[in-house]
């Protein structure tokens, strides 16, 4: 749950909007005095949409180079992943016994090279410079297998309504909504806000738990593993928000299952 932000949230939208898709967000152009981030994707005829995340870096040319990069991993991702999740949580009594690790392993197409120079962008209306660090918007040439609509109300608090009560389907699509602490690089955030949006995809089903409490004199204790896997395709952000509070980023996804 986002905690109460006591600021009045600015949107800034990157929007991908057609006649075919529709959305009930913000819609406007990039806007360098804006003081947090609110990104719309979605795919155009034709053509996909992602954000790439540089950091920040010495020259604009290096800037625009790693964004591309970034944005290649995505195109990479939105051809096929091979996603595992597994969670650990054990706890018992004492300030002291308390376990939990998260790890999550993707398997996807690491050759750039066939993503980059397809990549595109406009120089004077794709790049936005703001406090979190620079972002440049990328199309890439795909052909999106359906239509996107989709409707969230905003939270009291201005944040999406996706937040609060993520999906787990969009328009025939699996939904995930990933989330990620502010990283020392703002770019490491955006990477794990994505990855986590895979692992929220591929934890609805195949999943495997397994839970168990135990009392042995007068102590308690408890257990619980998650894993799941799964083969996506047409991976694709739809939205990304980073909390202005915080910096924390929050990442809604769709993609489909293969396997």
């Amino acid at each position: 749950m986002v905690k109460k932000l006591f600021i009045i949230w600015a949107a800034l939208a990157f929007c991908a909007c057609t006649s075919s898709n529709s959305v009930s967000a913000p819609v406007g152009g990039t806007n360098r005095n804006a003081s947090s981030g609110y990104w719309i994707t979605l795919p155009k005829p034709g053509e996909i949409v992602v954000i790439g995340v540089p950091g920040r870096l010495m020259r604009r040319e290096s800037e625009i180079a790693a964004a591309r990069e970034d944005a290649a991993r995505k195109a990479a991702m939105y051809n096929g992943i091979y996603a595992s999740f597994q969670t650990v949580h054990s706890s018992g009594t004492g300030l002291l016994n308390y376990y939990f690790e998260s790890e999550t392993r993707l398997d996807y197409d690491r050759d750039y090279e066939k993503y980059l120079e397809k990549l595109t962008f406009d120089p004077d209306r794709d790049v936005l410079d703001i406090d979190s660090g620079v972002f440049i918007r990328f199309s890439y040439p795909a052909a999106f297998p359906a239509n996107i609509n989709y409707s969230f109300p905003k939270n009291p608090n201005g944040s999406p309504g996706w937040i609060t009560e993520p999906p787990q389907d969009i328009n025939g699509f699996r939904a995930g909504v990933g989330f990620a602490r502010r990283q020392y690089r703002m770019r490491d955030t955006f990477v794990k806000s994505c990855d986590s949006a895979v692992a929220a995809i591929v934890s609805q089903s195949s999943t495997v738990m397994t839970t168990s409490d135990t009392v042995a004199e007068s102590r308690s204790s408890s257990f619980f593993y998650q894993s799941s896997t799964g083969r996506l395709t047409h991976f694709l952000v739809l939205e990304i928000w980073i909390d202005p509070d915080n910096q924390n980023v929050w990442t809604l996804a769709v993609a489909q299952r293969t396997d």
